[in-house]
């Protein structure tokens, strides 16, 4: 795999000669001179003697030349000048000496030989003529004839020029053989550090030169292929081709041929090869074929590959349900799917590309629509050149079909800038999907979420969307915007009693007849469950009339499945003013004036007062401030003796609530109470009660044990009897507190203890078994069964003070206190009489065998301390006045 190297080729230049001649002319002349002076035996002068110096010393410098100081200083201009006017000057000193007889003109022709190779060419010329010249007097002084001194003229000028022209002969020599082995070298470098392989064969394909990529690209050495025993095979499927090639290019003189096979690498792997061979037979330097091998193996696996994956990116194009395209800068198609190309009727990419938009519109648009397809057109080509300007994609563009054909389908577009290698915007991408299917879906989404699946009515979010774009336009238009606010009366029960089937029918019956009794142009809307809303342009009063219609439409008599119902429904009507900010705002009036409306008597409509949200939000701000109450520790308990009716003595105290609001201030129980059951918050606080007077009349019974019997009553709600945590929570209280469980009675309401009597009675007993004595407070105003009554294993009957105010004035009640404290010795029960307050009162309880009392005619509720200094004093009321002791 080597090339045959060429021959070192042994060229001197002027100054290897020189270096050789000058030593020898030199080294003769001064043994010329020595045999001279030693066989004549002359006596040398002192012009003889430094002449032998002089030539002595031009001898050791030549001699330091050519052996060891082969320097530029020896060589150079001046000193070679110095040297040979030493020596001339030596010669002729020689010549003029009559004793010394040496001829001058061999020495002078042997200096004109020798020292030109040296010397520059100008120079050298003066230098020859010099020495010429130097001969001729010579000659003239020894009284030469012309015959004599011409022929040593000629020869010392021939003589130096000729040295002259061999100095300048070997310079060139010298230069070209440079040259040649520069190029020799340049040549050995290339083909060793090229990937490509260059070979040279004979007529017979026999390998004749190979650089040392042959081995890296087949495996195999220039030496192992050389010897003709390897031929590295070509694969079969290009072998026939690839013979043909090479057999015309033989037999071709000044040919060339290109070829691409694959050819088997030693290891046993195809390597595909490029390769372009020149016959260069003609060529006596050459006389063979010249080839260049390529391995593209990466490359081709890298276009195979790259074949496969624009197959692929075809096939992707085509199976995707978009639509793709590209376009360049000036609109033209360039690249599409066949999906975009089926939707505009071509049959490949190649009938598409080179057409623009315009063409496209022009030849979809149906007959008349022209004009409107130039303005599709100038539409996307507006898209297109926006993308293109700003280098921003174009998303999301979601619009109907253009197209008669199209127009009920919907299509999603986003375009994209297409950049070249350097980043400069080229084109667009665009991509487009048919999105019906999942357009319509969405807008029945959409429908679904803005409509009641029941009725098909617009819903809450429906409404409150309309309303807020309802209030700008009534403001910007100065218009009245009313909102009546319905709910059916009693519908709850109508579900409970005939089911929830029926009911919805019923609610789409409703629907029907509300949309029916009001114009088109009214907007209604089903709110929730039983409500709905109507929004209408109308001032109150005709707001009025239009709610006295949907009530007289509802109330019709309904026959559903056969069955004949007949609802009623409660309106409230609230007109958009500045102090609605939001449609909540708005909503919530009609919705107060529609409680409102329920509150007094139902089946009415109610126009919104102020003063009734004013009542809501303060009840709305106290829910609030209720709930953290307990952890400020804004609540306390007071304490309202229990008096013995027979003698004044005090039996025991009922624990009454207080609230003391920084926000409020001091808060009526009747206030806060229902707020707290209507929250739920009255669990809590009701146990907090509980805990605290079992732990007060605890500490009391450690203090004052005289006290006995004395006891404690605590309220009870009916939210609490219905936790089914309730009893453990007591048990829980009395035991950490250590109170005397008979001292402690629990009062529940007639109405918490009939909200379920079965879990009422079986909470109630196993409060009893833990010693509690149970009072039954409100007796007379709930709606109690007598039968549940005398199972309800309560101690104590407390008669409301509506009945004990009445006593003395009304014989009502007295009858109905006569009939009660009948009741308890029946049963067995205590009674207390609540609110009393004049000793009229106090007289007839007696006579009524009534045990108990309390009221403001004893002691308002007290303070923790003004109770306990109660008890300490063992005070007893007197009975017989009017005023407290």
């Amino acid at each position: 795999m080597k090339a045959k190297a060429l021959r070192p080729l042994a060229v001197y230049a002027g100054s290897d000669i020189f270096r050789v001649g000058s030593l020898l002319l030199h080294a003769t002349l001064l043994l010329h001179i020595a045999m001279q002076v030693v066989s004549h035996q002359v006596l040398l002068s002192h012009l003889g003697t430094g002449a032998i110096v002089a030539v002595a010393f031009t001898l050791l410098a030549s001699f330091l030349r050519y052996f060891w100081l082969r320097t530029s200083f020896l060589l150079s201009q001046p000193f070679l000048l110095l040297e040979l006017a030493a020596v001339t000057a030596a010669i002729v000193a020689f010549s003029l000496l009559k004793e010394f007889p040496v001829s001058p003109i061999p020495w002078l022709i042997a200096i004109a030989g020798v020292f030109p190779l040296v010397l520059r060419e100008r120079i050298a010329a003066v230098v020859i003529i010099v020495l010429a010249f130097v001969g001729y007097q010579l000659n003239f002084h020894e009284s030469a004839t012309v015959g004599e001194w011409a022929p040593d003229l000629f020869a010392t000028l021939s003589i130096g020029f000729l040295s002259l022209l061999l100095a300048r002969t070997l310079h060139l020599n010298r230069v070209a053989l440079e040259k040649i082995r520069t190029n020799e070298r340049r040549f050995d470098a290339i083909v060793r550090v090229t990937r490509h392989v260059f070979i040279i064969t004979d007529r017979q394909f026999h390998l004749k030169f190979a650089n040392p990529a042959l081995q890296e690209v087949i495996g195999y050495s220039f030496e192992e292929l050389a010897e003709g025993n390897i031929r590295p095979a070509v694969h079969p499927d290009d072998l026939e081709e690839h013979r043909e090639k090479m057999h015309h290019l033989r037999d071709t003189p000044h040919s060339e041929v290109f070829s691409r096979h694959r050819m088997q690498h030693r290891d046993g792997h195809w390597v595909w090869l490029e390769t372009r061979g020149y016959n260069m037979l003609h060529d006596s330097a050459i006389a063979g074929m010249i080839f260049s091998i390529e391995d593209v193996t990466l490359r081709k696996n890298v276009e195979l590959k790259l074949q496969e994956e624009t197959a692929l990116l075809r096939a992707v194009l085509d199976l995707n349900p978009s639509m793709i395209y590209a376009k360049d800068a000036e609109g033209r198609f360039t690249i599409s799917n066949q999906r975009f190309q089926q939707r505009f009727g071509y049959r490949n990419e190649d009938e598409l590309r080179g057409k623009t938009t315009y063409d496209l519109c022009l030849q979809t648009a149906n007959q008349g629509d022209e004009m409107s397809a130039l303005d599709i057109a100038d539409e996307i080509r507006e898209q297109d050149e926006q993308v293109m300007r700003t280098g921003q994609p174009l998303l999301d563009i979601e619009g109907r079909g253009f197209w008669r054909n199209e127009i009920d389908r919907w299509f999603h577009t986003s375009k994209y800038p297409l950049p070249d290698a350097g980043g400069r915007i080229i084109g667009v991408l665009g991509v487009t999907r048919d999105i019906t299917k999942r357009k319509k879906y969405e807008l029945q989404i959409e429908y679904q979420a803005l409509h009641d699946i029941l009725t098909e009515l617009p819903n809450r979010r429906y409404l409150v969307n309309t309303l807020d774009a309802a209030m700008v336009a009534s403001r910007q238009r100065q218009a009245s915007l009313t909102l009546l606010f319905l709910d059916l009366d009693f519908f709850k029960s109508l579900n409970d009693t005939h089911g929830h089937d029926f009911g919805d029918k019923c609610l789409i019956e409703i629907s029907k007849r509300i949309i029916a009794s009001l114009p088109q142009k009214d907007f209604v809307a089903r709110f929730g469950g039983n409500e709905f809303a109507i929004l209408t342009n109308a001032t109150l009063a005709e707001a009025a009339v239009k709610a006295n219609k949907v009530m007289r439409a509802v109330s019709e008599r309904l026959i559903i499945d056969d069955v004949s119902v007949k609802l009623q429904t409660s309106i409230g009507i609230a007109q958009l003013t500045e102090d609605h900010l939001t449609p909540a705002d708005l909503i919530r009036d009609a919705d107060a004036a529609m409680y409102q409306a329920k509150e007094r008597g139902r089946n009415r409509a109610e126009i919104y007062d102020a003063a009734m949200q004013i009542k809501l939000t303060r009840h709305a701000r106290m829910d609030v401030a209720l709930r953290f109450a307990l952890e400020r520790n804004e609540l306390s308990l007071v304490y309202q003796p229990k008096v013995s009716l027979t003698d004044g003595s005090v039996e025991g105290f009922e624990v009454l609530m207080r609230w003391d609001s920084p926000e409020y201030g001091s808060i009526s129980p009747s206030d806060f109470i229902p707020i707290a059951e209507a929250s739920g918050m009255m669990v809590p606080i009701g146990i907090w009660a509980l805990e605290q007077a079992c732990r007060q009349l605890a500490t009391w019974q450690q203090r004052y044990p005289g006290i006995g019997k004395m006891s404690l009553a605590v309220n009870v709600s009916m939210r609490q009897l219905l936790q089914t945590t309730f009893f453990t929570q007591v048990r829980e209280i009395l035991d950490s507190s250590g109170v005397r469980p008979g001292t402690m009675e629990l009062e529940l309401t007639e109405t918490s203890a009939m909200a379920n009597p079965m879990q009422t009675m079986e909470t109630l007993s196993l409060l009893k078994k833990l010693g509690l004595r149970l009072a039954l407070d409100d007796f007379g105003t709930g709606y109690s069964s007598l039968a549940y009554l005398q199972r309800l294993p309560i101690d104590i009957l407390k008669i409301d003070k509506a009945f004990v105010q009445g006593l003395g004035s009304n014989q009502s009640d007295m009858e109905i206190i006569r009939l009660m404290m009948a009741l308890a010795k029946t049963l067995h029960l205590e009674t207390v009489a609540e609110g009393v307050e004049t000793m009229a009162q106090i007289e007839e309880l007696q006579k009524m065998g009534c045990t108990l009392g309390q009221g403001y005619l004893f002691s308002p509720p007290l303070l923790t301390a003004e109770a306990e200094a109660l008890i300490r004093s063992t005070h007893v009321f007197s009975l017989n006045s009017e005023l407290p002791d």
